[in-house]
C-alpha cells in the first residue's frame, strides 16, 4: 500500500469491489440501503436515512437508509431458512468458506482502510493493524476452538445406576444469532461475535453502528460471497432498529455499547427468553509500582491510552503512580504526548486519529474541564486541534476520584494521572470502580504482581502491557460490576451461540429394575445400593440378583395383554 495524496483527494473517488460479475460502490447513496442478504444484493429499507459527517473534515457523508421492520423480519426468516444447511457443512465446511472470504477481506483491505477514515477517522496505519488484517487469524483461531469446544464428549455413567447406557453430550447451534456491534473499531468488533457464531453453525443478522454502516456493508458483503445465500444479513438504523431485530425471533444476541442501552437490551433479551452477551465498557486503570521501566511504561501507557484516539474499551483511562516515580513518568509523557501528531488520515504525517463523533469529542472536553476546575493539572493537550473532530493527546496531573476523567468512560485521548502512596490504595481504587473490564500492573517483580491481580476485580489483568489481550481469540474477554457479564472470546463464549445436546443409547433388551411396577423388592435394592454408597459392602452381592429379579417380573408384568 503506497502513499495517498492529500485527504481530500480521498473522498472524490468512488470505492469499487468487484464482485460476482458486477461492482459495488460503498460511498454512493445507492449502495448504502439496508442490505438484507448482501449476496443477492437485496436493497431494502426506509424512506428514513442515517446522516453523519466525516470526522476528518466534516464532510457530510453518503446518505444509509434505515430498515424497516419487514426488512428486519425478512433478514431474519432468511437467516431461519438459510441456517440448517450452513449447519450440515461441518466444522470444516464453514472453516473453508469463511477462510475464502477472510482472504478476500485481506486482498480488499485498501477499500476498508479508506472507508474507516471516512466515516470514523481512523487513519491508515491504525486501521490497517486493529481492523484489517484480522479476519485469517480470527477464522483460522476460531475453527480450532469450535472443533474443539463442539466435538462429541462421553461422559461416564455408573453401571450399577446406569446399566448397559451410553451416554453423551455436544454443542450445537442455536440458529440465528443478533449481532450489534458498536462504531469505535467497526471490522474487529464484527470478528468477535459473528465470526463464532457463523463457525459453529449459526446464521446472523448484524446491525451495526449507525455510525459505521458502509464498514458493515463492507465485511457482509464479502463474507455473503463465499457463504450461502441469507446466511450474513445486515439491517441499518438507530437503537429502534435493534429493538426490532430482538424482537424479530432471533436465538441469541450480542451487544457491545453504553451501560444504559446494554440493560435495556438484556431486559428485552430476557422477557423473550433468548440468551444475550453484553459487553458494556471500562475504566481501565493502570497500576505503575515504584520499580517499573520507566521506558517501557511510558510507552505502554501512551500507546493504550492513545490508540484508536483512546476511543477503546479496554484502554489506559487512568494511570495510578506511585508517588516516588511520578514526577519522572509524567515527564517523560508529556514529552511524548507533545511531539504526537493528530492528523487526517495520511499515514506519513498521522499519529492519532480525530474523535469518531461530534458527540464523543463533546464528552471528552467536558470530562477535562471538570478535572480542571476541581484541581488536576493540565499538562499538555486539551484542546481541539482545529481539523474536523481532531483533538491533542492530554495528560491530566494531580487527578483524584471525584472527577469525571477518574470515574466515568472518557474514551477519547486522554490519561489522568492518580499519585498513589502505595499499593493498598490502588487495589481499593480499582475495585471501588463501577466497571471491571481490565487492568494492568507494571513492575519487575513478577511474582508480587501475579500476587496483586488475584486481588483485582476485573475481568483481565495485564502484568507490564494493557488490552492487548482482547485481540486473544482463545482468552476470554470479559468483566464485572456494571462492563456486564458477557463473554467473548475463547470456548467460554461458545454457550451464547450453542446450546448442549445430550445423548444417550441404551443397549438393554430387557426393562430396567427401576421401572414400574413397584414391590418390596425394589425397596430392597434401593437399600442395599444406599449400603454400598457408604461403604457398607457386605451384602452388595445380593444386588445383581435383585436387579435381575426385578427385570423379570417387570418383563412379565408388561408381556400380558
Amino acid at each position: 500500500m503506497g502513499p495517498r495524496g492529500p485527504c481530500e483527494a480521498r473522498f472524490a473517488p468512488r470505492i469499487r469491489l468487484v464482485a460476482w460479475g458486477g461492482s459495488r460502490d460503498y460511498t454512493s447513496a445507492a449502495m448504502q440501503t439496508a442490505l438484507t442478504n448482501p449476496k443477492a444484493g437485496a436493497e431494502a429499507g426506509s424512506p428514513e436515512m442515517l446522516t453523519g459527517v466525516s470526522p476528518v473534515d466534516g464532510r457530510p457523508l453518503p446518505p444509509v437508509s434505515i430498515s424497516t421492520v419487514e426488512d428486519i423480519q425478512k433478514a431474519v426468516a432468511g437467516a431461519r431458512d438459510a441456517q440448517p444447511a450452513w449447519a450440515a457443512l461441518g466444522v470444516d465446511g464453514r472453516t473453508a468458506a469463511l477462510q475464502r472470504a477472510a482472504k478476500r477481506m485481506l486482498v480488499d483491505r485498501d477499500t476498508i482502510l479508506a472507508i474507516l477514515t471516512q466515516e470514523i477517522g481512523k487513519f491508515e496505519v491504525d486501521g490497517l493493524f486493529s481492523e484489517a488484517l484480522g479476519p485469517l487469524d480470527v477464522v483460522n483461531q476460531w475453527a480450532k476452538l469450535v472443533k474443539k469446544g463442539t466435538a462429541e464428549k462421553k461422559v461416564f455413567l455408573n453401571p450399577v445406576g446406569f446399566p448397559g447406557k451410553k451416554a453423551s453430550h455436544q454443542l450445537v447451534p442455536r440458529g440465528v444469532i443478533g449481532c450489534i456491534t458498536p462504531w469505535n473499531y467497526p471490522i474487529a468488533t464484527f470478528f468477535r461475535p459473528v465470526i463464532p457464531a457463523l463457525l459453529t453453525g449459526n446464521a446472523v443478522v448484524i446491525k451495526p453502528s449507525e455510525f459505521a454502516p458502509r464498514a458493515a456493508n463492507w465485511f457482509a458483503t464479502h463474507l455473503a460471497a463465499e457463504l450461502p445465500d441469507g446466511v450474513v444479513n445486515v439491517v441499518h438504523g438507530r437503537g429502534a432498529v435493534g429493538a426490532a431485530l430482538i424482537d424479530a425471533g432471533i436465538d441469541a444476541c450480542t451487544f457491545t455499547g453504553s451501560v444504559a442501552t446494554g440493560k435495556k437490551v438484556a431486559v428485552a433479551c430476557a422477557e423473550r427468553l433468548i440468551p444475550v452477551s453484553v459487553e458494556l465498557g471500562g475504566k481501565d486503570p493502570a497500576i505503575v509500582l515504584e520499580d517499573a521501566l520507566l521506558t517501557r511504561t511510558a510507552a505502554g501507557l501512551g500507546h493504550w491510552a492513545l490508540q484508536n484516539a483512546g476511543q477503546s474499551c479496554g484502554a489506559v483511562e487512568v494511570a495510578l503512580v506511585q508517588e516516588n516515580i511520578a514526577d519522572e513518568l509524567v515527564a517523560r509523557l508529556r514529552s511524548g504526548f507533545s511531539r504526537l501528531h493528530v492528523g487526517s488520515g495520511r499515514f506519513a504525517e498521522t499519529d492519532l486519529s480525530p474523535l469518531a463523533t461530534e458527540a464523543q469529542l463533546e464528552l471528552v472536553e467536558r470530562h477535562v474541564k471538570d478535572a480542571i476546575d476541581k484541581g488536576a493539572k493540565l499538562v499538555t493537550g486539551g484542546e481541539r486541534t482545529g481539523e474536523g473532530f481532531g483533538y491533542l493527546p492530554t495528560l491530566l496531573d494531580n487527578c483524584t476520584d471525584e472527577m469525571l476523567v477518574t470515574t466515568e468512560e472518557t474514551f477519547g485521548p486522554v490519561l489522568p494521572i492518580v499519585r498513589i502512596a502505595g499499593v493498598e490504595e490502588a487495589i481499593r481504587f480499582v475495585n471501588g470502580s463501577k466497571y471491571g473490564l481490565t487492568a494492568s500492573i507494571w513492575t519487575k517483580d513478577l511474582a508480587r504482581a501475579r500476587r496483586i491481580a488475584g486481588r483485582l476485580d476485573v475481568g483481565t489483568v495485564t502484568i507490564n502491557n494493557h488490552s492487548v489481550t482482547g485481540a486473544m481469540t482463545a482468552l476470554p474477554w470479559s468483566g464485572t460490576r456494571d462492563t456486564g457479564p458477557g463473554i467473548a472470546n475463547s470456548t467460554h463464549s461458545l454457550s451464547l451461540f450453542c446450546r448442549p445436546k445430550s445423548l444417550l443409547v441404551d443397549s438393554n433388551t430387557g426393562p430396567d429394575p427401576f421401572w414400574l411396577p413397584f414391590d418390596r423388592s425394589l425397596y430392597d435394592l434401593g437399600d442395599l445400593l444406599a449400603d454400598a454408597m457408604v461403604g457398607r459392602v457386605g451384602q452388595a452381592f445380593r444386588i445383581p440378583i435383585l436387579a435381575l429379579g426385578r427385570a423379570k417380573t417387570i418383563k412379565k408384568f408388561w408381556s400380558q395383554r
